[in-house]
């Protein structure tokens, strides 16, 4: 009897899941301007940020330990520029907004401003 029990734990199926992240979609804060732009998409991991490169056509990973993390922020680091997710509080609003702010170190100024959504999820 104890060998069918087992026999039938060991063949159920399990579910489990990957450890939660973050999904964060950004647009860029011209379009209230007109212009179209496609979102950028990320994801925060433990394990590190996961993006896609259109140039290369494929996933990206910046492990964690290249990442500037700290109490409300995120900064990825690239040759030319930097990444900064950073959570805001504006003017009226009693909730963060998350954004995220492409800044050029080398010339010494910010090229971008995107607003972002985050959604938690578990990442497959």
């Amino acid at each position: 009897m104890l060998r069918i029990l087992i026999i039938i734990l060991l063949l159920l199926p399990t579910t489990s899941n990957a450890d939660q992240g973050l999904n964060i979609s950004c647009l860029n804060m011209k379009s209230v301007l007109g212009r179209k732009y496609d979102p950028l998409k990320f994801t925060l991991q433990a394990v590190g940020l996961q993006y896609f490169d259109e140039e290369k056509d494929e996933f990206v990973m910046i492990k964690a330990n290249k990442l500037d993390i700290g109490e409300n922020q995120v900064t990825a680091r690239f040759a030319d520029y930097e990444l900064g997710f950073q959570l805001v509080v504006f003017e009226g609003d009693t909730k963060p907004t998350m954004t995220l702010s492409k800044y050029d170190y080398k010339n010494d100024k910010f090229l971008d401003h995107y607003k972002c959504d985050a959604k938690s999820g578990y990442i497959e």
